[in-house]
């Protein structure tokens, strides 16, 4: 019969075309009155849940939906009815019991002094449901980044902008989106800043800080500047922490300590006193900066990580059973037809039937690392522990190296020759600073290129010991096999802004910090070297450093 001819006669019947419209819909539809009775089920709803449309018709919404019950259909209805239509996902019950992940649209409808729900779902694949939720965690991101209150960049490794907080979009009095795709310096008024961020992009190293200055609206400014690589070195993220008032202030404390240090030589005492304490202040800041930072990056990673770690077993259990079911169906139907015989060679059925599940367990190790990371940052940060507390001294040491393996695996032999210690009370997270700032030393020293030139143990080597003194009190000792330190050296390096590394890559302040720290812990620190050994050094090659802490009972056992 012919269009033409179809279209003649009568006027079209609307209820017929708007039945037939839902019954060929590729979404699911049903209908529900006020007593949650479904009165109508299309044909995709019937093939989502598994039912005959009769079975269907005898149930009841709640009885599908995983998130209704009984006593809380009425309050649903009730928002349902103010809201007018309401989108969600939930689980719903298959006519065998399972449950599936479905986006749901709900609609209010009224007609003939009735009310009714259209209900329009959709089967949410796991892929959906992940991206989802990676995507709520960029945003949840995006949030903290616009409310750190300095300026935020994230750059890519050709100098382009990727995007910046609102705090840097609103210094410039621009639009956040007109930063992206920009080449880094197009503003051309902080030639510094650029020229600080095109070095770390070319440089080898992961993380950088110095102090920059940049001209934010024709005025001059002065930022600690932190720059951390990510995506494998694809991209940066740069942060900048406007000091200018501090920055003014030291140039006009400097000047005037200059003048006084001309009158008295005790001026110039409390002048050294003051640079050690602006010193402290300094390394605090930026290590407090930094553990908000750690903690906070460890906090959003750690809740995608979950939730892909937490479903990883589920597809684990799927792929086992489909390849199980798989290898029943050929052992039951040893005949194979042609067509599925050569469609099972063009894919390779047996190397995916023996690689998916090594996939799988690729895929679980990895996000077991990565959570075990995220334990290590969370661990070493501690800014939800910063009062005086027991802790377990090993337990800041494994967080440390946990961070630091980066630099030692696969280049450094770590050995650890640990005895069981006792809590002691202390601050945890100044303690965790002392380790990083030992453990990044002995690290600096053993990966020293020019040690194997001069006949030294070319094995890099750091070993660490822990154990119970008498008196109530541990040691911790943490030895590389590196040059060692001259005897001329040794009652210098706790001295503030003295380094022996070369210009540039020290500042002079790591020891003298973990001095300074453990002296507030009662404790002490003291060096050993192959230059002058002791007899109770076990070295004849490299440095050791011994820090001894009182075990303690309270917070009146730490010296004021």
């Amino acid at each position: 019969m012919s269009v033409d001819t179809l279209n003649q006669g009568h006027p079209p019947n609307l209820g017929q075309l708007a039945q037939l419209s839902l019954d060929r819909m590729a979404d699911a539809v049903v209908l529900t009155d006020i007593e949650a009775r479904i009165f109508y089920a299309n044909d995709a709803a019937c093939r989502l849940l598994g039912c005959d449309r009769p079975e269907l018709l005898e149930t009841r919404f709640w009885q599908i939906d995983q998130n209704l019950t009984p006593d809380t259909w009425g309050c649903y209805w009730q928002t349902l009815q103010k809201q007018g239509v309401l989108e969600q996902e939930a689980r719903y019950r298959t006519a065998n019991q399972d449950l599936i992940e479905v986006e749901v649209t709900t609609t209010y409808l009224a007609a003939d002094d009735r009310a009714y729900t259209c209900t329009l779902f959709r089967y949410l694949s796991e892929r959906a449901s992940v991206a989802r939720e990676v995507q709520r965690a960029k945003d949840q991101l995006r949030a903290v980044l616009d409310a750190v209150p300095g300026l935020v960049s994230w750059i890519s490794q050709d100098g382009r902008y990727l995007g910046v907080n609102r705090h840097l979009a609103a210094s410039y009095n621009m639009p956040p989106d007109a930063f992206v795709g920009k080449e880094l310096g197009f503003l051309k008024n902080s030639p510094e800043f650029v020229e600080f961020v095109r070095n770390f992009l070319e440089g080898d190293v992961d993380y950088h800080s110095q102090l920059v200055q940049a001209n934010v609206r024709g005025t001059p400014c002065y930022y600690i500047t932190a720059a951390q690589k990510y995506d494998q070195g694809r991209a940066t993220v740069v942060v900048g922490i406007d000091v200018s008032d501090r920055k003014r202030s030291e140039e006009a404390l400097q000047r005037s300590e200059a003048r006084l240090l001309e009158k008295t030589q005790e001026l110039e005492e409390a002048l050294r006193e003051r640079q050690r304490a602006e010193s402290r202040l300094v390394q605090s800041e930026k290590m407090y900066a930094l553990g908000q930072m750690v903690a906070g990056m460890a906090h959003e990673i750690n809740n995608p990580i979950n939730f892909i770690y937490g479903n990883l077993a589920y597809t684990d259990n799927y792929v086992r059973d489909l390849l199980g079911l798989f290898k029943l169906y050929q052992e039951e139907i040893p005949d194979i037809p042609p067509r599925i015989a050569a469609e099972i060679e063009a894919v390779d059925l047996d190397f995916i039937t023996a690689d998916l599940p090594k996939i799988v367990d690729s895929m679980k190790l990895g996000a077991e690392r990565i959570l075990k990371l995220v334990l290590s940052l969370r661990n070493f940060s501690r800014l939800d522990e910063a009062q005086f507390k027991q802790a377990h001294l090993q337990d800041g040491l494994e967080s440390a190296l946990a961070i630091l393996n980066h630099r030692i695996q696969g280049r450094i032999e770590l050995v650890k020759e640990y005895q069981p210690l006792p809590k002691i009370y202390c601050y945890p997270a100044q303690l965790n600073q002392v380790w990083m700032n030992l453990l990044c030393n002995a690290i600096d020293a053993v990966l020293d290129p020019g040690l194997g030139e001069d006949g030294f143990d070319s094995q890099p080597r750091i070993t660490i010991r822990t154990k119970a003194l008498e008196g109530d009190r541990v040691l911790v000792a943490i030895h590389d096999n590196g040059r060692g330190i001259k005897p001329e050296l040794q009652e210098k390096i706790f001295d503030p802004f003295f380094t022996t590394k070369p210009v540039g890559t020290g500042t002079g302040l790591g020891l003298s910090i973990c001095y300074q720290i453990l002296q507030t812990h009662g404790g002490q620190i003291r060096v050993v070297s192959h230059e002058g050994q002791p007899e109770d050094s076990l070295w004849k090659q490299g440095s050791e450093f011994l820090v001894e802490l009182p075990i303690g009972s309270s917070k009146d056992d730490v010296p004021k």
